[in-house]
């Protein structure tokens, strides 16, 4: 209860010196409305997935819950419209209710028998009583560090607050709301279902039409145009490009992605390179990392790009087997993928994970 009493008397001081909600979110209440008035009416939605599209009410024991959010029939949700009844303030218990919520960042949200309301796409949020279109609560943005939230100044967290998207955030922690062994593919409205699942008779290697990688058979890593239909896609990918291109959440296991980056980056350079003498003044960029790399790895790229120059992609060392991810020569620092890679790398080199450096960055 003490947490849940600092919460509320948090959001009461927050609220004392706080304007209107804003143009835009009034002139969202329209629309949000419209859904409302079906989804109230009795009529009957043809499947689940659509129905939480508008939103469904239900109560917290409804929900499975992971560390960074939670399930609602396999499908993540977005969590709003909580009408807390403990707060007495009600302007502090409006506040809350126009909150969407990625975590149980307080009490109100770890008690099995409150009624919220949940959804999976947030342009359609609806409820009863929800006057303007929900904004994200910061103290969930923080509680997860939502694209490094806690790090950022005010200017920024009202940046990142306001262009908030659920996809991506389910999209970072894929392994939590989805099987970790195997590739997923899940979109507002639709069931999650295996990749390999869809058009289980589809090619299995081809040439990505994004970045022209000759995808090796047999990997698993090619999403030809037939499988990438359902992913929002009209032309052949690897599962890297189809994962950054496609309309909604595709997860990759994280070895099998990570094995895919390096094998196409490596791939690629041997196709480009003209000489090591240009290769060494090839001007390194945080575009190319992240247009490499799964986006798993993004949230760190994110975070390091605020006070690093871009790193070396799969640095190899002479006489060793290991391969650092990310390396900055110039500092002898690398970053990799599991800690007991660090056995098979030089000395004289600090290496961590990126669950070191995401951990020291808060």
């Amino acid at each position: 209860m003490k947490r849940f009493s600092r919460h509320f008397e948090a959001l009461t001081q927050a609220i004392s010196g706080m304007g209107g909600t804003g143009d835009t979110a009034v002139a969202e209440a329209p629309a949000a409305e419209a859904v409302v008035s079906e989804a109230v009416t009795g009529i009957p939605d043809s499947s689940i997935e659509q129905a939480l599209l508008k939103g469904i009410e239900v109560t917290l024991a409804d929900l499975d819950q992971t560390e960074h959010g939670w399930l609602y029939r396999g499908h993540p949700v977005m969590v709003y419209a909580v009408d807390v009844a403990a707060v007495d303030d009600p302007q502090v218990r409006k506040e809350f209710f126009h909150r969407i919520h990625l975590a149980s960042c307080c009490g109100a949200l770890e008690v099995p028998d409150q009624v919220v309301w949940i959804g999976t796409a947030r342009e359609a949020l609806a409820a009863p009583e929800l006057e303007s279109a929900p904004h994200a609560c910061e103290y969930c943005l923080a509680k997860v560090n939502h694209r490094g939230y806690r790090g950022l100044g005010p200017r920024d967290r009202k940046r990142v607050a306001d262009a908030f998207n659920f996809h991506w955030h389910v999209s970072q922690y894929a392994q939590e709301f989805f099987a970790a062994d195997t590739a997923h593919f899940w979109a507002p409205g639709k069931q999650a279902r295996a990749l390999e699942q869809i058009e289980p008779n589809a090619a299995d290697s081809g040439t990505c039409g994004f970045c022209e990688w000759q995808v090796p058979a047999d990997s698993g890593w090619f999403v030809p145009v037939e499988r990438g239909t359902e992913l929002g896609l009209s032309i052949d990918a690897c599962v890297l490009c189809a994962q950054q291109q496609a309309m909604g959440v595709l997860s990759l296991p994280d070895d099998s992605a990570l094995a895919a980056s390096q094998i196409r980056y490596t791939d690629q350079a041997a196709a480009h390179s003209v000489s090591k003498e240009e290769d060494a003044q090839e001007e390194r960029s945080w575009a190319q990392v992240r247009r490499q790399l799964p986006l798993s790895w993004h949230p760190l790229c994110e975070q390091l790009e605020r006070s690093l120059s871009a790193p070396v992609l799969f640095q190899r060392f002479t006489g060793y087997e290991g391969v650092a991810v990310l390396a900055w020569p110039e500092h002898r620092r690398g970053i990799v993928a599991r800690a007991e890679d660090r056995e098979a790398l030089p000395e004289g080199w600090d290496f961590w994970t990126m669950q070191d450096v995401l951990g020291s960055l808060g």
